[in-house]
C-alpha cells in the first residue's frame, strides 16, 4: 500500500475517533442537562437546548401511556370502571387497572370515599403520583370522622362540586348548527306532577315542601314514599311511562348544599317533562337556559303551584322549556376520561387538600327548607 494512502486512512480513523469522542461528550452533557439545570454549556447551546428540552419533554409526556390505579372498590366492586377502550374517551393514552402490583408505576390513584379503609392505604407513594378522592354524595351523607383523617393526602377531587378538579356532572355544549325542528312536547298529557322518591325524610326537608305544594297542585308520588308504583324501579321503562303522562317532574335533592345536584336531574332533562328543581346548585351554570323551574325562586310553595298551573294551561309557554334543544346539548364525559386528559397535560397541578374536611363541610353552606326561612343544617 502506498504511503500516501496509509496516511489518508490513518487520518480518517483519527478524525472518526475525534468525532465519536465529541459526540459521546455532547451526549453526556446533554443527558445531564435533561436531568438537571444547565450549568456547563455555552450560552448559544444553553438557549437553544432549553427550547429543545421543552419540546422533547412535552412530546414524551404526551405520547406516554398513563396508568390509573383503582385503589379501593366502589361499594364493593373492584372493577367499577369499564375497560378504558369502552369509555369513549377522546384521549387514548391511559391504562386503568385495579391490580395493585402497578402501584409504583401508577400516575394516579382513585379512592372512593365510602370504601376507604385507613388500615389499607398505600405504604409507598412516588413523588409525582396524583391521588384522587371520588365522592358522589352530599356532606350530609359523608363520614365526617373519616374525612378528617384524610387531610393532606389528596391532590384532586372528583365530585359534583364546581371547584373540584374532576366533574361528575354533564357539561352544556352549544350545537354547531341550530336545529329547526322541535317536537310537540305536550302529547295530550293529562297529569300534572310526578315524583319518584324512596327517601322519605331528608336533610333538605323536601318532603315538607311537597306537602305544602300538594295543597295547590296535584302530585302523584311514586315509590316507597307514595301510593304509586313505577316498575322496574329507576328504569328507562319507568321514566318512559311517566314521560307520556306528566307535564312536570320534581327533581328535589335530599340535601341543599353548594353545587349539589344528582344525575336524576340530568336524566329528566332528556325526557319531555319539565324538571322542577329544589337544591343548592346554581342551575343557570349547569343546565340549558330556560330548561327548568327553580322552586326556591318562589316565595312560597303555593306561588310555585299557581305558576305550574299557569304553564300547564299555556301550550306555548310549556313548549318554551324545550327550546334549548335547538341550540344546546348535554355532553357526559366519564370522570376517568377527564383524569386521563389532565394527566397528559405538560404541567400537572400538584396542590394538596390540606384541610379537605373543612373544604367539604364548611364551604358547602348546607341548609334545609322551612316555612318561614331557610335553616342551616
Amino acid at each position: 500500500m502506498r504511503p500516501g494512502k496509509k496516511i489518508l486512512i490513518l487520518g480518517v480513523i483519527i478524525g472518526f475517533i475525534i468525532c465519536a469522542s465529541r459526540i459521546i461528550f455532547l451526549w453526556w452533557e446533554f443527558s445531564s442537562v435533561y436531568q438537571q439545570e444547565v450549568v456547563t454549556l455555552d450560552p448559544w447551546v444553553r438557549k437553544h437546548w432549553n427550547h429543545v428540552k421543552i419540546l422533547t419533554d412535552t412530546l414524551n409526556y404526551m405520547q406516554s401511556t398513563k396508568t390509573i390505579l383503582l385503589w379501593t372498590t366502589f361499594f364493593g366492586d373492584p372493577n367499577f370502571v369499564p375497560s378504558y377502550s369502552k369509555l369513549g374517551c377522546l384521549f387514548p393514552k391511559c391504562f386503568v387497572t385495579s391490580n395493585r402490583s402497578h402501584l409504583n408505576q401508577s400516575d394516579a390513584l382513585i379512592f372512593h370515599l365510602r370504601d376507604i379503609n385507613l388500615k389499607d392505604m398505600p405504604t409507598y407513594r412516588t413523588p409525582h403520583q396524583v391521588w384522587i378522592l371520588l365522592h358522589h354524595e352530599s356532606p350530609h351523607h359523608t363520614p365526617l370522622d373519616l374525612l378528617k383523617q384524610l387531610d393532606g393526602l389528596f391532590n384532586w377531587t372528583a365530585t359534583y362540586r364546581s371547584d373540584s378538579e374532576i366533574s361528575l356532572s354533564p357539561t352544556l355544549k352549544k350545537k354547531d348548527k341550530e336545529d329547526t325542528h322541535i317536537d310537540n312536547f305536550v302529547h295530550n298529557k293529562k297529569k300534572m306532577v310526578a315524583w319518584l322518591v324512596s327517601n322519605c325524610k331528608t336533610p333538605s326537608n323536601r318532603e315538607g315542601y311537597v306537602l305544602e305544594l300538594k295543597k295547590t297542585v296535584p302530585i302523584d308520588i311514586y315509590g316507597s314514599c307514595g301510593t304509586y308504583n313505577c316498575l322496574p324501579k329507576m328504569s328507562d321503562e319507568c321514566y318512559d311511562t311517566l314521560n307520556k303522562a306528566y307535564r312536570f317532574y320534581l327533581s328535589f335533592e335530599n340535601s341543599i348544599c353548594k353545587d349539589y345536584v344528582t344525575e336524576k336531574f340530568f336524566r329528566i332533562l332528556s325526557t319531555d317533562m319539565v324538571p322542577v328543581v329544589l337544591g343548592g346548585a346554581n342551575y343557570s351554570n349547569i343546565a340549558p337556559p330556560n330548561s327548568y323551574i327553580d322552586a326556591l325562586t318562589f316565595k312560597t310553595p303555593r306561588d310555585l303551584g299557581r305558576f305550574l298551573l299557569q304553564v300547564a294551561k299555556d301550550e306555548k309557554k310549556y313548549k318554551s322549556y324545550f327550546a334549548w334543544r335547538k341550540t344546546h346539548r348535554l355532553v357526559s364525559e366519564h370522570y376517568v376520561c377527564q383524569i386521563c386528559k389532565k394527566l397528559h397535560q405538560p404541567k400537572i397541578k400538584h396542590s394538596t387538600y390540606l384541610n379537605i374536611s373543612n373544604w367539604w363541610f364548611h364551604d358547602a353552606n348546607c341548609y334545609f327548607w322551612s316555612h318561614n326561612s331557610k335553616g342551616h343544617a
